[in-house]
């Protein structure tokens, strides 16, 4: 009877290498050894390690806490939802997502596991872009409200992981969501 292989435990097992050893770094023997299965058996179901890796990392994202926000109607509700979202999601998986769009530069077969990643950020600016059409927020490209509402907690929090014991002030989540409705918000 063949081996039943447990797919979750192989996707933890990658994105915990290609976090803490990079894209090279995570050999597919690694990957085999630490998740009890053969490296022939991850290539005959995977094909590719970067196909591995894009798997993987669809797996991790689908059930990020942004992957599930809505739109309410409620702008105010929602800003908060998104930017609570968004600190849960890089709390679970803050490490990958720079190490990631820092591989593909030198390892282009990534380009689709950075993808990944857009689905998340499209489902902000989707939100948004409704806020938008509603004529509450001012009407302008959607990603670049996004990243007016997420630059400053993504520098933040990579500050703090960096852990150089830096006065990084701790994130008041309707204090931000207040400054940021203070510049975007249709009056």
């Amino acid at each position: 009877m063949p081996k039943v292989i447990d797919e979750a435990i192989i996707f933890r097992t990658v994105i915990a290498l290609l976090v803490s050893h990079g894209y090279e770094g995570a050999t597919t023997k690694e990957i085999a050894a630490i998740s009890g299965v053969n490296e022939v058996t991850l290539f005959r179901k995977y094909g590719s390690k970067a196909i591995m890796i894009e798997k993987a990392i669809e797996y991790q994202l689908s059930n990020t806490p942004l992957n599930k926000l809505t739109f309410t109607g409620d702008l105010e509700s929602d800003l908060r939802d998104i930017v609570q979202a968004y600190l849960d999601t890089n709390h679970q998986f803050g490490e990958l997502i720079p190490i990631l769009l820092s591989e593909v530069a030198r390892n282009p077969e990534l380009k689709q596991s950075a993808l990944k990643l857009w689905m998340n950020v499209q489902v902000i600016t989707k939100i948004i872009e409704q806020y938008q059409d509603q004529g509450m927020l001012k009407k302008e490209p959607a990603l670049n409200s996004a990243n007016v509402l997420l630059g400053p907690l993504m520098t933040s929090l990579m500050f703090q992981r960096a852990n150089l014991g830096l006065p990084v002030p701790a994130i008041d989540i309707q204090d931000h969501v207040n400054t940021f409705l203070n510049g975007k918000k249709v009056i």
